[in-house]
Protein backbone atom coordinates (compact mmCIF):
# COMPACT_ATOMS: atom_id res chain seq x y z
CA UNK A 1 0.00 0.00 0.00
CA UNK A 2 0.83 3.70 -0.64
CA UNK A 3 0.96 6.09 2.14
CA UNK A 4 -0.10 9.91 0.72
CA UNK A 5 -0.15 13.05 2.58
CA UNK A 6 -2.42 15.82 1.80
CA UNK A 7 -2.26 19.09 3.87
CA UNK A 8 -1.89 17.70 7.55
CA UNK A 9 -3.74 14.67 6.86
CA UNK A 10 -2.68 10.99 6.01
CA UNK A 11 -4.88 9.24 2.77
CA UNK A 12 -4.42 5.63 2.25
CA UNK A 13 -4.11 4.40 -1.36
CA UNK A 14 -4.12 1.01 -2.45
CA UNK A 15 -1.35 -0.16 -4.72
CA UNK A 16 -2.89 -1.61 -7.72
CA UNK A 17 -1.81 -5.35 -7.18
CA UNK A 18 -4.74 -7.79 -7.58
CA UNK A 19 -3.76 -8.03 -11.55
CA UNK A 20 -0.02 -7.99 -11.14
CA UNK A 21 -0.45 -10.95 -8.88
CA UNK A 22 -2.73 -12.80 -11.04
CA UNK A 23 -0.92 -12.15 -13.74
CA UNK A 24 2.13 -13.55 -11.69
CA UNK A 25 0.78 -16.38 -10.74
CA UNK A 26 -0.71 -17.56 -14.14
CA UNK A 27 2.69 -17.53 -15.78
CA UNK A 28 3.88 -19.42 -12.90
CA UNK A 29 1.23 -22.42 -12.76
CA UNK A 30 1.84 -22.41 -17.12
CA UNK A 31 5.55 -23.24 -16.19
CA UNK A 32 4.49 -26.17 -14.28
CA UNK A 33 2.16 -27.31 -16.54
CA UNK A 34 4.35 -27.16 -18.86
CA UNK A 35 7.27 -28.94 -16.68
CA UNK A 36 4.64 -31.61 -15.74
CA UNK A 37 3.83 -31.97 -19.38
CA UNK A 38 8.25 -32.69 -20.16
CA UNK A 39 8.63 -34.85 -17.41
CA UNK A 40 5.42 -37.27 -18.28
CA UNK A 41 6.63 -37.34 -21.81
CA UNK A 42 10.59 -38.54 -20.57
CA UNK A 43 9.38 -40.73 -18.29
CA UNK A 44 7.16 -42.85 -20.83
CA UNK A 45 9.87 -44.99 -22.77
CA UNK A 46 10.44 -46.32 -18.88
CA UNK A 47 7.29 -47.27 -17.72
CA UNK A 48 6.36 -48.66 -21.76
CA UNK A 49 8.27 -49.54 -24.60
CA UNK A 50 7.70 -50.53 -28.18
CA UNK A 51 10.00 -53.71 -30.04
CA UNK A 52 10.11 -55.80 -33.21
CA UNK A 53 11.84 -58.74 -33.17
CA UNK A 54 13.03 -61.99 -35.75
CA UNK A 55 12.89 -65.64 -34.18
CA UNK A 56 13.97 -68.89 -35.53
CA UNK A 57 13.60 -72.17 -34.34
CA UNK A 58 12.43 -75.72 -34.62
CA UNK A 59 8.53 -76.72 -35.60
CA UNK A 60 6.56 -79.77 -35.61
CA UNK A 61 3.26 -80.93 -35.76
CA UNK A 62 1.61 -82.78 -33.30
CA UNK A 63 0.61 -85.98 -35.80
CA UNK A 64 2.13 -89.35 -36.64
CA UNK A 65 5.35 -89.65 -38.41
CA UNK A 66 5.86 -85.40 -38.78
CA UNK A 67 9.19 -84.43 -38.14
CA UNK A 68 10.65 -81.20 -37.44
CA UNK A 69 10.81 -78.19 -39.61
CA UNK A 70 12.72 -74.78 -39.27
CA UNK A 71 10.51 -72.23 -38.27
CA UNK A 72 10.71 -68.28 -39.06
CA UNK A 73 9.18 -65.44 -37.29
CA UNK A 74 8.75 -61.15 -37.82
CA UNK A 75 7.15 -59.74 -34.59
CA UNK A 76 6.12 -56.53 -33.50
CA UNK A 77 5.37 -54.86 -29.99
CA UNK A 78 3.41 -52.31 -28.63
CA UNK A 79 3.93 -51.90 -24.59
CA UNK A 80 0.92 -51.10 -22.71
CA UNK A 81 3.16 -50.69 -19.81
CA UNK A 82 6.71 -52.13 -17.89
CA UNK A 83 5.07 -55.74 -17.60
CA UNK A 84 2.44 -55.96 -20.41
CA UNK A 85 2.76 -55.47 -24.06
CA UNK A 86 0.52 -56.26 -27.47
CA UNK A 87 2.21 -58.40 -29.88
CA UNK A 88 1.69 -59.67 -33.61
CA UNK A 89 3.86 -62.01 -35.32
CA UNK A 90 3.60 -63.89 -38.55
CA UNK A 91 5.60 -67.39 -38.46
CA UNK A 92 5.94 -69.46 -41.05
CA UNK A 93 6.12 -73.15 -39.53
CA UNK A 94 8.41 -74.53 -42.50
CA UNK A 95 7.82 -77.34 -45.29
CA UNK A 96 7.37 -81.04 -43.88
CA UNK A 97 8.71 -83.22 -47.02
CA UNK A 98 8.04 -87.07 -47.16
CA UNK A 99 8.17 -89.68 -49.78
CA UNK A 100 4.58 -88.80 -50.62
CA UNK A 101 4.22 -85.62 -50.66
CA UNK A 102 4.83 -82.56 -48.10
CA UNK A 103 2.99 -79.99 -45.67
CA UNK A 104 3.49 -76.48 -45.66
CA UNK A 105 1.99 -74.61 -42.58
CA UNK A 106 1.98 -70.72 -41.17
CA UNK A 107 0.40 -68.17 -38.91
CA UNK A 108 -0.45 -64.55 -37.93
CA UNK A 109 -0.92 -63.91 -34.24
CA UNK A 110 -2.27 -61.49 -31.94
CA UNK A 111 -1.10 -61.99 -28.27
CA UNK A 112 -1.32 -60.00 -25.07
CA UNK A 113 2.39 -60.75 -23.52
CA UNK A 114 2.84 -60.46 -19.85
CA UNK A 115 6.79 -60.02 -18.35
CA UNK A 116 7.95 -60.59 -14.73
CA UNK A 117 11.52 -59.02 -14.15
CA UNK A 118 13.94 -61.36 -11.84
CA UNK A 119 16.41 -58.73 -12.08
CA UNK A 120 17.50 -56.00 -14.46
CA UNK A 121 19.11 -58.37 -17.04
CA UNK A 122 16.60 -61.55 -16.71
CA UNK A 123 13.05 -61.95 -16.95
CA UNK A 124 10.28 -64.40 -17.77
CA UNK A 125 7.03 -63.95 -20.05
CA UNK A 126 3.67 -65.76 -21.10
CA UNK A 127 1.65 -64.95 -23.90
CA UNK A 128 -2.29 -65.92 -24.52
CA UNK A 129 -3.83 -65.05 -27.86
CA UNK A 130 -5.48 -65.40 -31.03
CA UNK A 131 -4.03 -67.04 -34.10
CA UNK A 132 -4.97 -67.87 -37.65
CA UNK A 133 -3.12 -70.24 -39.25
CA UNK A 134 -3.12 -72.04 -43.12
CA UNK A 135 -1.88 -75.53 -44.10
CA UNK A 136 -1.14 -76.52 -47.58
CA UNK A 137 -0.97 -80.59 -48.51
CA UNK A 138 0.43 -81.78 -51.74
CA UNK A 139 0.31 -85.33 -51.97
CA UNK A 140 1.87 -87.35 -54.79
CA UNK A 141 0.41 -90.53 -55.25
CA UNK A 142 -2.45 -92.31 -54.78
CA UNK A 143 -6.23 -91.85 -54.74
CA UNK A 144 -5.41 -89.18 -52.36
CA UNK A 145 -3.31 -87.28 -55.06
CA UNK A 146 -3.20 -83.69 -55.75
CA UNK A 147 -3.07 -80.57 -53.13
CA UNK A 148 -5.48 -78.76 -51.14
CA UNK A 149 -4.86 -75.97 -48.04
CA UNK A 150 -7.05 -75.19 -44.89
CA UNK A 151 -7.02 -72.25 -42.72
CA UNK A 152 -8.43 -72.26 -38.79
CA UNK A 153 -8.36 -69.38 -36.10
CA UNK A 154 -7.61 -70.28 -32.41
CA UNK A 155 -6.22 -69.91 -29.49
CA UNK A 156 -2.35 -69.41 -29.43
CA UNK A 157 0.10 -69.27 -26.10
CA UNK A 158 3.50 -69.67 -25.24
CA UNK A 159 6.24 -68.98 -22.58
CA UNK A 160 9.85 -68.29 -22.44
CA UNK A 161 12.77 -65.87 -21.48
CA UNK A 162 14.57 -62.75 -22.17
CA UNK A 163 17.97 -61.49 -21.14
CA UNK A 164 18.39 -57.68 -22.07
CA UNK A 165 21.90 -57.37 -23.52
CA UNK A 166 21.33 -54.08 -23.03
CA UNK A 167 18.81 -51.57 -22.65
CA UNK A 168 17.71 -51.45 -26.58
CA UNK A 169 18.69 -55.39 -27.57
CA UNK A 170 17.04 -58.19 -25.66
CA UNK A 171 17.81 -62.12 -26.44
CA UNK A 172 14.31 -64.48 -26.23
CA UNK A 173 13.88 -68.30 -25.83
CA UNK A 174 10.34 -69.15 -26.08
CA UNK A 175 8.25 -72.23 -26.73
CA UNK A 176 4.52 -71.69 -28.72
CA UNK A 177 1.63 -74.03 -29.18
CA UNK A 178 -0.91 -73.26 -32.23
CA UNK A 179 -4.24 -74.33 -33.75
CA UNK A 180 -3.91 -75.56 -37.52
CA UNK A 181 -6.47 -78.04 -39.70
CA UNK A 182 -9.76 -76.74 -40.74
CA UNK A 183 -13.40 -76.16 -38.97
CA UNK A 184 -13.82 -79.72 -37.83
CA UNK A 185 -10.49 -80.78 -36.56
CA UNK A 186 -7.21 -79.47 -35.38
CA UNK A 187 -3.69 -80.67 -34.87
CA UNK A 188 -1.30 -78.52 -32.52
CA UNK A 189 1.73 -76.45 -34.25
CA UNK A 190 4.26 -76.50 -31.39
CA UNK A 191 7.73 -73.89 -32.19
CA UNK A 192 10.67 -73.80 -29.97
CA UNK A 193 12.56 -70.72 -30.70
CA UNK A 194 15.44 -68.02 -29.80
CA UNK A 195 15.46 -64.76 -31.49
CA UNK A 196 16.30 -61.16 -30.71
CA UNK A 197 14.34 -58.06 -30.18
CA UNK A 198 15.04 -54.58 -30.82
CA UNK A 199 13.40 -51.90 -28.36
CA UNK A 200 12.68 -48.13 -29.18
Amino acid sequence: MLRQVRSGEATITPLPTSSFYFNLKGKFMKKIAIVALLSAFAAAPALAENYIGVNVGSAKIDLSGASNTSSFALLGGFGVNENVAIEVAYTSFGKDNAANGSIKSKGVSFSGVGSYPINEQFSVFGKLGFASTTVDVTVLTGPFAGSGSSSKTGLTYGFGAQFNVNKQVGIRAGYDSYKIGDSSSSSDQNVMSIGGIFKF
